[in-house]
């Protein structure tokens, strides 16, 4: 599902069949009135493809809507690729992340995308994503984590339909940890009170026997291989 691609609009291709892992970190922000600065901060520091590592496609920074977190989403070709460059920079990537004044220590898991469900709802073809409710889950295994997503969605369906027409939902991208450990959720949406909407009438009653709805992010950069 792409998006348009300028400098000033360019979002990731969450479902990219051409992205073999996505390399999902949080860094807590320290202080208040901080998260944009760091944010901005953490962007620079992908700012420039010509120095990134072998198999590295796109980055992307994101932050919470309680300036508590920084989010950093990279997508690489291939799983090799992303343990190469983690050898060189530690955990996350970039390297320098957890020296960016007011962040914190970095947390990365790195993540396949399983599934994506699409928003019916019209929007037009220029239409750019603003919001991102991100949820991470604890699971046992690939095959819990599976089965888990499945009956989540399955649930919805049940209590919604399985058109999705949800005013301003542009998609559900579901991924599942390398480890099998950890689900993620991250979703796209045209505004903050659209996705604030659909949480509290839909989700909320949906995940009441599953765990909580996660934070919702911001969109502050997005660096694409040339």
């Amino acid at each position: 599902m792409p998006h348009p691609q300028t400098p000033a609009t360019a979002r990731p291709v969450l479902d990219d069949p051409g992205s073999a892992v996505a390399l999902v970190t949080t860094v807590p922000v320290d202080g208040p009135g901080r998260p944009r600065a760091v944010a901005e901060a953490v962007a620079r520091l992908g700012a420039d493809p010509d120095a990134w590592p072998r198999g590295l496609a796109s980055f992307t920074v994101y932050v919470d809507e309680n300036g508590a977190t920084v989010l950093t989403y990279t997508q690489w070709t291939s799983e090799e690729a992303l343990a190469g460059a983690r050898k060189g920079a530690g955990a996350a990537w970039p390297a320098g992340l957890g020296t960016v004044p007011g962040a914190g220590a970095p947390a990365s898991t790195p993540f396949r995308h399983y599934r994506t469900v699409l928003g019916t709802a019209p929007t037009g073809p220029a239409a750019l994503p603003e919001s991102f409710p991100v949820a991470f889950f604890d699971t046992a295994d690939e095959a819990a984590a599976r089965e888990w997503l499945d009956g989540l969605l399955a649930s919805e369906e049940s209590s919604e339909g399985a058109d999705r027409a949800y005013p301003g939902a542009v998609a559900a991208h579901l991924h599942i940890s390398v480890d099998g450990t950890r689900v993620l959720s991250f979703s796209e949406w045209l505004s903050e009170e659209q996705a604030v909407a659909h949480i509290e009438a839909v989700w909320e009653p949906v995940l009441k026997e599953f765990g909580g709805t996660g934070s919702l992010y911001r969109h502050v950069a997005t660096h694409l291989r040339p």
